[in-house]
């Protein structure tokens, strides 16, 4: 029988984990109309941070804070910074176990580290991405970003001072909640929070004149440039906030124990399915630019379809009897969870074309609050039935 405590854990962290993702992919394809199909690579940027940047920093703390006869007994030398690419597995062992549970403001310290250092680089990846990219439009824009994360896929996989000594198995991370006594649940419930930071501001920026600025561009590009608006700077600064979100997102994942594992390695952080086409499912089935209609698909899909699925395929594939039409049962049981979001996401759109929750209008301030904070005098507007009275009385006069 599952714990369902540490289930509870693990459909908290899913759902959390992926709504940052997702926000970030609909900042850029939901509200801007990018179709980002390299969204991945955005999301890579945090995962190296945590496991490469990240632990670097941490051993050069370490160094001087764990005995030197204890880095010497498991590493064979006392160079532990230099281990972190040559022996990494080792390295990592002496941090989590001898420096972070006994070092919570140094943990603290390096976690917001890795959170900045990761919207940094994504943003910086996303900044860059734009240039050569975002003068083409539809298909062609979508397949260059799609080529370019795989590219950068494979020279991460085989680059030994971004990986380690193997850079195809990957790098261990730092667990920088092992003070807390229980990083399992420390990091759900930071997870969460974090989810719940992103979700205000997507929702501020929905608002926000920017926000309503990435929707018009979307909408009629070339109304915006009627209106004298730089159609490429308005996507750059979109995709700029879209992968910085995604590179904390990457972060996020790297340090969470129910979906890293305590390790990242290029397949993984890289990973299109995960990172990239499953954030388009739950934007389109939430509805695109609809924060809270990815909120709520992330919650539908975390809480009644990946982790129950993943717990019980096996017996879900053993009833519906597979083997019975010559499918294999072990193929569709790791499928299965694949199968049923196509399903969920066909039956939605069949129901709601715009997803659970469409988009929503912005919120904006009344012309008369804006000239009354400023001390412009309004003129208070006549009543519409007077308007109408003083109609009617016109007419009467023009035909007597």
């Amino acid at each position: 029988m599952a714990n369902p405590i540490l289930i509870a854990e693990q459909v908290i962290s899913f759902i959390g984990l992926y709504f940052i993702v997702t926000a970030a992919l609909d900042i850029k394809a939901g509200k801007t109309g990018i179709p980002d199909f390299g969204h991945a690579m955005f999301f890579a940027m945090g995962g190296i941070v945590v496991g490469n940047i990240t632990a670097h920093l941490a051993a050069m703390l370490a160094a001087t804070a764990v005995p030197k006869e204890v880095i010497q007994k498991t590493l064979g030398t006392t160079d532990l910074v230099g281990a972190i690419l040559a022996d990494n597995s080792k390295a990592m062992q002496i941090l989590n176990t001898y420096y972070f549970p006994t070092h919570p403001l140094e943990s603290i310290i390096l976690l917001i580290v890795a959170l900045v250092f990761s919207a940094v680089l994504g943003g910086i990846l996303g900044w860059l991405a734009s240039y050569p990219g975002l003068r083409l439009r539809g298909e062609y824009l979508a397949i260059l970003l799609l080529a370019t994360a795989e590219a950068l896929r494979v020279f991460v996989n085989y680059t030994t001072w971004i990986m380690g000594s193997q850079p195809t198995v990957g790098l261990s991370t730092p667990n920088l909640f092992a003070w807390t006594g229980d990083p399992g649940l420390s990091v759900t419930i930071f997870t969460l929070v974090m989810a719940i930071a992103i979700y205000i501001y997507v929702e501020k920026l929905h608002h926000s004149p920017s926000g309503r600025l990435f929707r018009a561009v979307r909408d009629d590009e070339d109304a915006a440039k009627a209106l004298g608006k730089d159609v490429a700077v308005v996507r750059r600064d979109a995709m700029i906030i879209g992968s910085a979100i995604a590179g904390l997102a990457g972060a996020i994942y790297a340090l969470n124990p129910w979906y890293g594992g305590g390790a990242v390695a290029a397949e993984s952080i890289f990973n299109r399915v995960w990172w990239t086409f499953w954030p388009w499912a739950l934007m389109i089935l939430g509805g695109m630019a609809s924060n809270r209609g990815i909120a709520l698909a992330t919650s539908v899909v975390g809480i009644l379809l990946i982790w129950p699925i993943r717990i019980y395929k096996n017996e879900l594939t053993a009833a519906l009897h597979v083997s019975a039409v010559g499918i294999d049962p072990g193929f569709f049981a790791s499928a299965l969870e694949y199968l049923l979001l196509g399903v969920l996401i066909i039956l939605v759109l069949f129901v709601r074309p715009q997803g659970i929750i469409p988009e929503y209008e912005s919120k904006t301030v009344r012309f008369e609050d804006i000239a009354l904070n400023k001390g412009i005098p309004v003129m208070p507007k006549e009543p519409l039935i007077n308007k109408l009275l003083k109609r009617k009385e016109a007419r009467k006069e023009g035909k007597g």
